[in-house]
């Protein structure tokens, strides 16, 4: 879709209350018209084929969200799911019966964090799974962590990297059902070897509890537990998704169980 001109913005913005149509705040107007000029048309792919799409599409509609005012302006294609973005820039959502929450503390920090995912996944790497109370962050201690990525880090994400060595640590929120959060943690490397330092980080870096995790959505495939995934950059470029494989360190590796 074309971008909504400020002009057009503000002449059909409008506000759903409960059937009726209210005017719009000029703070959330001028928010929108912000967001339709940096972003609106933005389209790109992080895990999967589907992307992120940014943008109005043509509708300046406006509704009351658990959070304040809000608009949909971001189609997460991974979710396939509508986030919002709020007055004050951060963005929010809140899939099926999963609770309302913001998951961004900006768009650009949202454009930070999946920048680096793209960076690193074709990496070697190890995912964890790590549960937590609501709204608890799973990494306690970062001393044996790479140095944090700020800009790519907010309420749901968090990033650490070490280029010079070639090992990047994620910290994602996967799910938040009922009175729990879930967290995936990936463990990049470069070099095969490096892998096998991924379950002492991990396990080390969080008091909660954290097993290795059976599923890799990277890869779109079954993993043994401690197992090492490596998407080819050529396929990842081609299609997103790409076939098992094997663990280049061949070591055992310790499995801690997430109550359910």
């Amino acid at each position: 879709m074309p971008h909504l001109a400020a002009t057009d913005i503000r002449s059909i913005a409008a506000l759903r209350v409960d059937g009726r149509i209210e005017a719009v705040p000029d703070e959330l107007v001028k928010a929108m018209i912000r967001f339709e000029e940096r972003f609106g048309g933005l389209w790109y792919p992080v895990i999967g084929p589907n992307g992120m799409e940014y943008g109005l599409d043509g509708d300046s509609m406006v509704h009351r969200s658990p959070l304040g005012l809000a608009f949909t302006g971001i189609v997460d294609g991974d979710w396939t799911w509508g986030v919002d973005v709020l007055a004050d820039g951060r963005t929010a959502m809140g899939p099926g019966q999963w609770s309302y929450r913001v998951i961004d503390r900006s768009v650009d920090q949202r454009l930070e964090s999946h920048a680096m995912l793209v960076m690193v996944s074709g990496w070697f790497h190890r995912t964890f799974t790590c549960c937590t109370p609501r709204e608890v962050a799973p990494v306690v201690d970062e001393r044996r962590l790479p140095e944090r990525v700020p800009e790519a880090t907010g309420p749901t994400e968090s990033w650490w990297l070490d280029d010079d060595a070639g090992v990047a640590v994620q910290a994602q929120l996967s799910a938040w059902p009922h009175d729990r959060d879930e967290w995936t943690i990936r463990y990049f490397s470069r070099a095969p070897k490096q892998a096998a330092e991924a379950n002492p980080v991990a396990f080390r870096a969080t008091i909660h509890e954290t097993v290795p995790a059976l599923w890799c959505t990277l890869c779109s495939h079954r993993v043994e537990p401690g197992g090492t995934c490596h998407r080819p950059r050529s396929l990842i470029d081609a299609s997103g998704i790409t076939g098992p494989s094997a663990d280049p360190s061949g070591q055992e590796n310790e499995v801690r169980r997430c109550p359910t």
